[in-house]
């Protein structure tokens, strides 16, 4: 019995790892086709949207998506699949046009839009510069905190406040960037911010509320609620 559930056991790991293979070749192929694509609108094809009817994605730029850094962030994840040198062009070409939204402190945004492609290939490759970028993504999104919420604030609005969950995707850049300089700061924004959102933003079942508005006098909690997801 013993022999019979050791010989499935592989025969499952096995398939895993084909099927793990075949979805990384198949993504390989897929992004190779949209790596054309940036490359026939003169490199301002960032992906953004897929409406199924549609023969081609909808694209914003390098430096105006929210989604702009995905794009690099998928090809510096195919190049540690791959180790070779065209997915490694492919990956730094499109995240180097990207290095502006590092200079945006007009939104939370700035962190994972960064992270995704310079945070990727600095992680991988240590390439010289790439450190540079994160660290004033870093600032950028530090002009944000609110040492009186103890967080970052995602959206600029008259209500209030705003902070919604998406928001720890981008601390990463904060802790990133404390690592490349010492710098404390860094990292104790990050972790208030991280802090104040286990405190505020769970419910009970461990749920979250996607929007909490606090004020910005205070630092109270003025609402919580839902922008985005069933309730």
């Amino acid at each position: 019995m013993a022999s019979i559930f050791y010989l499935l056991t592989s025969l499952l790991l096995v398939s895993n790892t084909i099927i793990a293979i075949d979805v990384m070749s198949y993504a390989y192929d897929q992004y190779s086709i949209v790596y054309s694509q940036y490359l026939n609108f003169s490199r301002r094809y960032y992906p953004f949207a897929g409406p199924p009817l549609n023969e081609y994605w909808s694209a914003s730029t390098a430096t105006t998506g929210w989604t702009s850094g995905f794009f690099p962030g998928v090809l510096w994840n195919l190049f540690e699949y791959t180790s070779s040198l065209k997915t490694f062009q492919m990956a730094t070409d499109v995240t180097e046009p990207t290095a502006p939204f590092a200079n945006d402190t007009s939104t939370h945004d700035v962190g994972f839009v960064i992270m995704s492609g310079f945070g990727n290939g600095y992680r991988l490759l240590k390439i010289v510069g790439y450190s540079d970028v994160i660290i004033t993504a870093a600032h950028s999104l530090s002009t944000r905190y609110s040492p009186i919420v103890q967080c970052t604030s995602s959206h600029d609005s008259t209500d209030g406040f705003v902070v919604i969950i998406d928001n720890m995707m981008n601390l990463e850049v904060l802790f990133e960037a404390s690592n490349l300089t010492n710098n404390q700061t860094y990292y104790n924004m990050a972790w208030h911010h991280t802090n104040r959102t286990m405190y505020e933003h769970f419910r009970p079942d461990n749920s979250t509320y996607h929007v909490l508005i606090y004020n910005e006098t205070t630092g109270n909690v003025k609402h919580k609620g839902t922008g985005q997801g069933f309730r």
